[in-house]
């Protein structure tokens, strides 16, 4: 049986209404990589997050 990749768009919420999302076939990576973060900054390609203005992360399969 083959494994199909599924897209996941990771859209990251900040307090002051600002959102940053990424679509990735590997959301629970990101998700794991913002939870270990001690320095507050997140690099994912060209993307640099400073997650400790982040309010919440919603999850979602890309249509």
């Amino acid at each position: 049986m083959k494994r199909v990749a599924v897209e996941t768009r990771v859209d990251f919420h900040f307090c002051g209404g600002d959102t940053v999302s990424i679509i990735t076939t590997g959301p629970e990576e990101i998700i794991q990589m913002v939870a270990n973060q001690s320095d507050g900054w997140l690099q994912y390609d060209d993307i640099v997050i400073n997650v400790r203005n982040i309010s919440y992360i919603k999850v979602r399969t890309v249509d």
